[in-house]
Formats: structure tokens, sequence, C-alpha cells
């Protein structure tokens, strides 16, 4: 009970550490720091759209984030997301083309499906390589990043690129495989519940099932899991294909419930901060759930910052995050230390 009091209150510690920080960087740069929160708040909440667009946000990031710790509970460090995300979303577009005439409640499944399949298809040469040579994942899943990013902004401009657009884009996808909308005159669709299942399901995983405590016995010690009898290249195979699908359909909710489209740069990087996020929520599945709305806020608030008199860097928004993370992390080892002593 107090480990997990420690746990939660080392995000508020950790908050004000953060916002103190920040604020003494702005007054140095020259800026007011009252009037530059006040501007990334009520540009997160001074709407209902703009309240509507953090949610909106919080889908794919928290389903890179799930993405990132899935594979990480099992020491396979997956920093591929982003790579596994526009291939996701690829692979939707390319579907979701495709089923023109077919309700939703075939279509749609089927483009998920294809989403899901494109992020696993991604990942499967580091996977091979790590365990059949026991190739290091890192350095493949960064490089397949760039690769994915280019093929994608390749095809755009090319091969499926909408000849009557002014833009690098495609055409539009059939309404039938559009997400429906939550809320009239938002963007806010039905895929952050589909996102919120799936953490609550990777947390059941994890929790309560045979696999899960296999999954977290290879990542907390490999050897004394095989000794016990545990498969190291099988779970690290399951742990691939979770992660890879799930990045994938990161990109199938941008594709079917925000753009519609394919279009070049899509992705703010949702997949490089689905790590941040996955770390500030402690690599747990439902902690990755506050974790990712509170990011969310941070991007939607600070494009305000950026728009306000006199403007504030979106680059200070980044700092803000990297101090938040790096704040939370620092207060949960010193409370970790302090009870055991």
């Amino acid at each position: 009970m107090k480990a997990r009091f420690e746990k939660y209150i080392s995000y508020p510690i950790g908050l004000i550490i953060a916002l103190s920080i920040f604020s003494a960087t702005l007054l140095a740069m020259g800026f007011n720091p009252i009037l530059s929160l006040e501007a990334l708040i009520k540009g997160s909440f001074g709407t209902v759209f703009r309240a509507s667009e953090i949610f909106v946000k919080v889908a794919p990031l928290l389903l890179t984030a799930l993405a990132f710790l899935i594979a990480f509970k099992a020491r396979f460090l997956n920093f591929g997301a982003e790579g596994q995300l526009y291939i996701g979303a690829l692979c939707a577009y390319l579907a979701a083309s495709q089923m023109g005439g077919l309700p939703s409640i075939l279509s749609v499944p089927l483009v998920v499906l294809a989403s899901f399949a494109g992020g696993v298809a991604w990942l499967a040469i580091p996977l091979v390589l790590k365990v059949k040579l026991a190739i290091n994942e890192i350095f493949p899943t960064i490089v397949l990043n760039f690769t994915a990013i280019l093929l994608v902004n390749w095809l755009v401009t090319g091969p499926i690129m909408d000849p009557n657009a002014l833009i690098p884009q495609t055409r539009a996808i059939p309404r039938e495989t559009w997400l429906p909308i939550m809320i009239p005159k938002t963007r806010l669709h039905v895929g952050l519940i589909f996102a919120f299942f799936l953490a609550f399901l990777i947390y059941l995983i994890l929790q309560k099932t045979v696999l899960g405590y296999d999954i977290r016995a290879v990542g907390l010690g490999p050897r004394a899991a095989k000794h016990g009898g545990i498969d190291f290249s099988r779970n690290t195979i399951i742990v691939g294909i979770l992660s890879g699908g799930l990045a994938g359909l990161a990109g199938m909710i941008e594709v079917l419930g925000v753009n519609h489209l394919m279009i070049m740069g899509f992705s703010p990087g949702f997949g490089y901060q689905g790590i941040a996020i996955a770390a500030l929520g402690r690599f747990d599945p439902i902690g990755v759930l506050p974790a990712s709305i509170f990011w969310s806020i941070l991007l939607i608030g600070g494009r305000s910052m950026e728009r306000a008199t006199p403007p504030v860097p979106i680059h200070m928004i980044h700092v803000l995050q990297a101090v938040l993370v790096l704040s939370v992390l620092i207060v949960q080892e010193f409370l970790t230390v302090r009870r055991q002593k």
C-alpha cells in the first residue's frame, strides 16, 4: 500500500518541480510564466472543440505507449513504433480504399486487421534477428522508422497521390470505413474507446494470465526464466506481435478517425512520444492512461503558447515534457530508495 501511495504521489510532486523549472526558464528568457501557462490552459480547455482535441491525440499516443510497454516487459526494446504506425496507416488506407459499398460492421474490422498485420510485418525483421540470431533489436527498429516514413512519403507523392489534390495526399477513403464521431462538431471518434479497451486488455494479459506471468518473468530475469521452463523465444515473438500490432493500430486510428486519407507527415512523432509516455506511466498499462492524457494536454496547449503574445517557442513545450518525465522518475526513485532504507 505504501509503495502504491509513493507511486501516485510522485506525479503531483514531479509536476510541481517540472513547472517550477519551466517557469524559471521562461522568466530567464524574458517571458511571463503566468501568462504563458494561462495560454497553455486556455488553449487546452478554452472550448469544447479544444478539449476534445486532447482526446483525439490520446488515442494514438496511448497505443504507441502500450506498444513500447508490452515489448519492454519482456526486454524487447521496440524503438520502431513510429515506422510500424506509418505502415499500419498505409495498410489501413489501402484496405479501406477497397471497401466501398461494404457496411461498416464488415469493413472496419477488416481494416483493423490489415493495420494490425502491417505493424507486425514491419517488426518482423528485427524480431527474427532477435530470436534467431540474437542480434540486438534497437538499431534495426530505429532504421526501419526512416524506411517506413520515406516509403509512405514516396507513395503519397506518386503512385497513390490524388491527381486533383494541391498537396501530396491520397483520395479520401469510403465513408463506410470512417470511425463514428462521439461529440458533434468535434473530431472525437470511437477510436478513443477502442484504445482504452486495449489498455485494459493489456493490463489483464500482464497481470491476470499465465502468459503475462511468463512475459514479466522473462523481463525480470531471462536466465532464471529459462531455467524455470519459460520459453524466451516464444514470449519474445508474442510480445513482438502485440507490440507491432498495437503501433499499427495507432496508424489506423489516424486514417479512419481523423484524416480519412493518407498525407505526408501525418504523425508528429507519436511513436517516439509513446516511449516517454510509457516511462511517465511507469510501464503500467493503467498508468499510461493519465500519462497520455496529460501529454496530450501539453501538445494541444503548446500550440496556444506558440500563438500567444509574445509567442513562446513550441520547443519549450518539448522541454517541459522532458523535464516532467525526468522529475517524476527521479522522485519515484528517491521515494523507493528511501522506503528501502
